[in-house]
């Protein structure tokens, strides 16, 4: 691992790796820009962002925060525009590498006893074939969640 005060030294002798740092500096900072102008939920998603042309390339992990940072556009610009950076479009990359490994597990709904009794009790009264064995099919589904 290399010292800061070594890493430091580094770039300052290498006119190359300092233009890299300053470049990879700014962009950092229209990554902050764009994350605060945006729902925390989705903030938290964005990755990177590059330029093409005078269009924000901002790197998400899937297609939901794609659609919803398309959405965010208007206030992604009116951000930048304050910061004084001119962008005439945002645009979302798709990066399947920058998803997660460990997705966010769905809720487990448990049915309570009172709960399954009252839809046992339905369907015993319940004439229609396809509603019968749909609540079937949901008690059963609830029982063996309990097992």
């Amino acid at each position: 691992m290399i010292k800061h005060a070594n890493f430091t030294q580094l770039v300052e002798g290498d006119y190359q790796l300092k233009r890299l740092v300053k470049q990879l500096d700014q962009l950092n900072g229209l990554l902050e820009i764009v994350r605060s102008a945006v729902a925390p939920e989705l903030a938290r998603v964005c990755q990177g962002t590059a330029w093409s042309g005078t269009t924000l390339l901002v790197a998400v992990p899937g297609s939901a925060a794609a659609t919803r940072l398309r959405q965010a556009e208007p206030a992604i610009l009116a951000a930048l525009g304050q910061a004084g950076v001119h962008a005439t479009a945002i645009r979302a990359k798709v990066q399947v590498a920058l998803q997660q490994g460990n997705p966010l597990q769905t809720k487990t709904l448990r049915m309570t006893e009172p709960a399954k009794a009252a839809f046992s009790e339905l369907q015993a009264q319940v004439d229609d074939p396809a509603l019968k064995t749909a609540l079937s099919n949901l008690l059963r589904h609830h029982q063996r969640k309990q097992g």
